[in-house]
């Protein structure tokens, strides 16, 4: 059987971070910036639509929230950010830190799952590192 309802902490998180995504889409100015974060937030939204599909199938609820902790996360990035001299920059290397608690949520879970469930993290775990090489090129920081 499927430890499917594990991933319900997963979407939660990703949830949060498409949340992230979506503010800083409407506060960054660059075009080429908006660009990317619409791209990564369409990412984001196959990533989770994925996972609710494997809930839904193996016959559980998926989450449909993200948590209050990213409710939290968003207010205090607006502020951040806002307050930034250039907002652009500060989104991203927030987006940054973000997605790099996200990617490692992804990387403990694929480590306790089984077969099944590993293949689709593995498949979702390699889109999230797609997300990950851009944010961290763009912030000029070597994560890995």
């Amino acid at each position: 059987m499927s430890r499917a309802p594990h991933y319900n902490a997963l979407i939660r998180r990703g949830i949060d971070d498409r949340d992230l995504y979506r503010r800083a889409l409407v506060q960054v100015r660059e075009p080429g910036l908006q660009a990317l974060l619409a791209e990564n937030l369409h990412t984001l939204d196959a990533l989770i639509g994925d996972l609710q599909a494997q809930m839904h199938a193996a016959g559980r609820t998926p989450a449909r929230h993200g948590t209050l902790a990213g409710s939290v996360r968003g207010a205090l990035a607006d502020m951040v950010t806002g307050m930034a001299s250039n907002r652009d920059s500060a989104w991203v290397h927030y987006l940054a830190r973000h997605e790099c608690a996200l990617l490692n949520s992804f990387e403990q879970q694929m480590a306790l799952a089984s077969d099944e469930s590993a293949r689709v993290l593995r498949v979702q775990l390699s889109r999230l590192h797609g997300i990950h090489k851009d944010m961290h090129c763009l912030a000029g920081t070597t994560h890995g």
